[in-house]
């Protein structure tokens, strides 16, 4: 009886709310205007502790919604995720003929936009681990009310539309990926670029008849101020100039213009867009509560940079995991580094390189100075084992190469504990830095002088260069614990601005891309779960 009651004494609005929401826990599933809500438990509790009342009551709030969905174009995402046209015309519907089965649906489809609006502002659209078992190892937990407390602390704030921007990353180099999109989008706008013939190699002086075509294209992204169209064939100095800008824009050799430039200038601007819209995704996954100080390598681009109170004053070249051991991408802290460090050989190199190499040839444990060691830490004589025997998942043994100049490892290590097994350190190959492409190693990161690596993170008056570079002369092992643990980002930025204003696009060596693009473009799909990193 005091249910009939209670029912008698709801108004529409609320019966065809309580309506929706018990067959939302009827069935787990809701449609309304052709779209199934996300947000259903989420739904069901804001709504039974309302008692059914609508919760977008505020025209400003409503008009602050539709802002910032319209506004996430400027991130790369489609407002239409968040229903913009389907809101957009219930809303004028509800305006010109008052309806309380529509009102209900148009209250519960804002409060799903609203929840999807805000969980990709912060986490993004795509997740990573979903797409890569490469990828993230982020602790990306919500700190902030959850569930339907959120959905009413986001309608108390002062400005809707202030609340949801914050949720993006607050950094200058997510604003920079916007700015370039803007850009980009706007070249497409001006009708985008014409296609390059290929030709001869042009070099300073050459006379061709594409040359007009290439100050056009070159000047419409603004490696070339504008030129008079007056139609000169010859290849002068100022083009060449923009040519060598473009050229180290897009990684690419600097030199004659050949045919790898001429295939970059024909890359279509659709597709630049959707580079920088992926990059502006990865933003979302990775820029989150950046500190003002960290090492972060750039996989794409094989490089690794130091910044210090959000300057950069470091930065080198790096050689990164072949195609087949790619080094994956995470955030963690670098806790010590060791100093002439031994090499503990890891089960993917003991597998695909030791153990074949240990079985054709007798001598090859003793020329890499490898050392085999039982459970007990007593070390085994290598020419006692039967190599044929084993195979990596049932290998006994572990194996250590000695501090040296072979050592796998170089001179320096920089650890943080992960499941990845994956460090910055030294390598004897130090021919491979020549080599524009550095997929090399196993999954670690080589760095570059990495001596100077170590004295900016040490941080520590007592470990300066000189005595730094005196422990490693001494050849003996030395671990150092920072006071202070380092942040390491582990990134794949195939677009990046740098700092002299220049948008770079980096080649896609892991093709990873192309898989962020595809979720981008697919409906959406809410994670089911949140890990919690790797420590």
């Amino acid at each position: 009886v005091a249910v009939s009651a209670a029912h008698a004494n709801e108004n529409t609005s609320q019966q065809e709310l309580r309506l929706r929401v018990e067959a939302l826990g009827a069935s787990g599933r809701l449609s309304i205007a052709g779209v199934r809500i996300t947000a259903v438990d989420l739904i069901a509790d804001l709504y039974r502790q309302t008692r059914f009342e609508p919760v977008w009551t505020d025209p400003e709030k409503v008009d602050e919604l539709l802002q910032a969905i319209a506004a996430m174009h400027l991130d790369g995402l489609d407002p239409q995720d968040y229903y913009l046209d389907r809101l957009t015309k219930m809303r004028a519907e509800v305006a010109t003929r008052p309806d309380p089965a529509l009102e209900a649906d148009l209250d519960i489809l804002m409060t799903d936009a609203l929840a999807r609006l805000a969980y990709q502002a912060y986490y993004g659209k795509v997740d990573p681990e979903r797409i890569d078992h490469n990828s993230i190892n982020l602790d990306q937990t919500w700190t902030g009310p959850k569930g339907a407390a959120a959905v009413r602390d986001f309608l108390a704030s002062e400005s809707l539309f202030r609340r949801i921007e914050g949720l993006k990353p607050q950094r200058p180099k997510y604003d920079a990926f916007r700015r370039a999109l803007a850009r980009y989008r706007g070249y497409q706008d001006a009708g985008g670029w014409t296609r390059i013939r290929k030709g001869k190699v042009l070099t300073l002086g050459s006379s061709d008849r594409r040359v007009p075509a290439i100050r056009h294209r070159l000047a419409m992204t603004e490696d070339l101020p504008k030129p008079l169209d007056n139609g000169d064939p010859v290849y002068d100095a100022d083009l060449q100039k923009a040519v060598h800008r473009f050229q180290a824009r897009h990684q690419l050799p600097t030199g004659d213009l050949a045919s790898k430039t001429i295939a970059a200038m024909n890359v279509p601007v659709s597709k630049r867009i959707d580079q920088i819209r992926v990059n502006l995704e990865r933003a979302r996954w990775m820029m989150r509560d950046v500190p003002p100080t960290y090492v972060a390598v750039n996989i794409a681009a094989f490089s690794i940079y130091f910044v210090k109170d959000d300057k950069r004053v470091w930065e080198n070249e790096a050689q990164v995991g072949k195609t087949f051991t790619q080094t994956p991408l995470f955030v963690d802290e670098i806790d010590y580094i060791v100093l002439n460090p031994t090499w503990t050989v890891p089960p993917s190199v003991l597998e695909q390189t030791v153990l074949p190499s240990a079985k054709k040839d007798p001598g090859y444990m003793q020329r890499r100075h490898l050392r085999v060691f039982d459970d007990r830490g007593k070390q085994v004589p290598a020419k006692s084992i039967d190599w044929k025997r084993y195979k990596a998942s049932n290998f006994p043994y572990t194996i250590r190469q000695d501090p040296g100049p072979d050592n796998a490892l170089g001179v320096v290590k920089f650890i943080f504990p992960n499941r990845y097994h994956v460090y910055l350190h030294d390598t004897p190959n130090q021919l491979g830095y020549d080599r524009r492409v550095r997929t090399m190693s196993w999954g670690c990161i080589h760095v570059q002088n990495p001596l100077e690596l170590a004295t900016a993170v040490i941080d520590d008056p007592s470990w300066n260069r000189q005595a730094i570079e005196s422990q490693v002369e001494s050849g003996k092992t030395k671990t150092i614990h920072l006071d202070t643990p380092v942040r390491v980002a582990l990134l794949y930025w195939t677009v990046e601005l740098r700092d002299d204003g220049a948008l770079r696009f980096y080649p896609d060596v892991y093709q990873r891309d192309g898989r962020v693009l595809r979720e981008l473009n697919r409906a959406f799909k809410a994670r089911k779960t949140r890990r919690r990193g790797n420590r």
